[in-house]
This record gives structure tokens, sequence and C-alpha cells, in this order.
């Protein structure tokens, strides 16, 4: 089970809830409950839950593409234009 709350001071972190304004800057990083890694995006696509290989530009931090990257799940489907939270999954050199 994926984390549910920050817990390094990130006040208002909801990792599953999406928003068509931002509530973040993006590309913020936080920890959750579980000592999973998250990070603050927005989808420039549709993702489906559970997709473990949601393609996150590390420059700007849009989710480009549903499929075809390594690094990040997508607990919690994400909307054209919506942002939200993806789960760290991978370490990233």
């Amino acid at each position: 089970m994926a984390s549910t709350f920050a817990t390094d001071g990130k006040a208002g972190a909801g990792f599953s809830r999406r928003t068509l304004t931002p509530e973040f800057a993006l590309g913020t990083a936080a920890i959750g409950d579980q000592n999973a890694g998250w990070l603050y995006v927005v989808a420039d696509v549709a993702v489906a839950a559970a997709v473990a290989v949601a393609v996150v530009n590390p420059t700007t931090f849009h989710i480009t593409a549903a499929t075809g990257g390594t690094g990040y799940t997508v607990d919690t489907a994400f909307a054209i234009g919506e942002y939200g939270w993806v789960r760290k999954t991978a370490a990233l050199v």
C-alpha cells in the first residue's frame, strides 16, 4: 500500500488528490508515511492508476507519456491537465 500522508512537513499534501490548479511548485518532493518518495507533477496526457512507468520530464515535471518511462508509479489516475503526486519507485541516477 502506498503512503497516505506526508511526514516531512508538507502540509496539505494529499497523494491521491488531483486538481486543475497547482497546490505546490512543480518538482516539489515529499516523503510519505511509508517512507516513499513523492514528486509533484502535471499531466500532459491521461494516465491510468497503477501505471508503473509514467514518463516524467526531469526538468519541467510534466508527465509526457503514460508508458515507457522508469522510476515513477501513478497510484491515482490523472486526466490531462491535472496536478498531483507520483510515487518514486526506482532510484534515479
